[in-house]
């Protein structure tokens, strides 16, 4: 399978045979922590440049709307942290992925809580706040220089996104 699209580096279309990626969201937090990577001979070597070294061609991160709110979070997946890890993936030369949670920590298909920010929000003011962060965020990216090459939005969103309680009337109304 061959995927094409149009690359911001280059302005043109690039042909991929794949991509061999890494999610890479926590990787600033466990070097935080004194995680430290060696290479086969045992050099001690970046972890972005070992998995160049490896083939690995994209990037992905999550991010959280405010994690900060999430004490188990540490704050991680932040816009300011994303923008960090961005701008090294950026350097190095990956491909970079981009994927919203649109929430203030995880989301799965067992948990698509809104952002706290968002709780009381429905209908077109949460399209619209939805709308606004993900600019300001994709705004913030390019301005810093590391603007994602893929955007997903969501994640594991096949139970719906949001946790929209009205979204349980609609997919049953689908149904029917």
């Amino acid at each position: 399978m061959r995927y094409y699209f149009e690359s911001q580096r280059e302005g043109r279309f690039k042909m991929l045979d794949y991509y061999k990626g890494m999610d890479i969201s926590f990787l600033q937090e466990y070097l935080e922590k004194g995680m430290k990577t060696y290479d086969l001979d045992g050099t001690l070597i970046d972890p972005l440049k070992l998995a160049k070294k490896h083939g690995v061609n994209a990037m992905r991160l999550r991010i959280w709307h405010t994690p900060e709110n999430v004490p188990e979070s540490g704050g991680y997946c932040s816009l300011e942290r994303t923008i960090v890890m961005a701008k090294k993936i950026k350097q190095e030369g990956f491909d970079f992925l981009l994927d919203f949670h649109y929430s203030d920590w995880w989301a799965d298909p067992g948990q698509q809580r809104k952002p706290k920010a968002w709780e009381n929000l429905h209908g077109t003011e949460l399209e619209e706040a939805v709308y606004t962060y993900t600019i300001k965020v994709l705004c913030a990216l390019k301005e810093a220089g590391a603007m994602p090459d893929m955007v997903q939005i969501g994640n594991e969103i096949r139970s719906g996104l949001l946790f929209l309680m009205e979204n349980y009337q609609i997919m049953y109304q689908w149904c029917v």
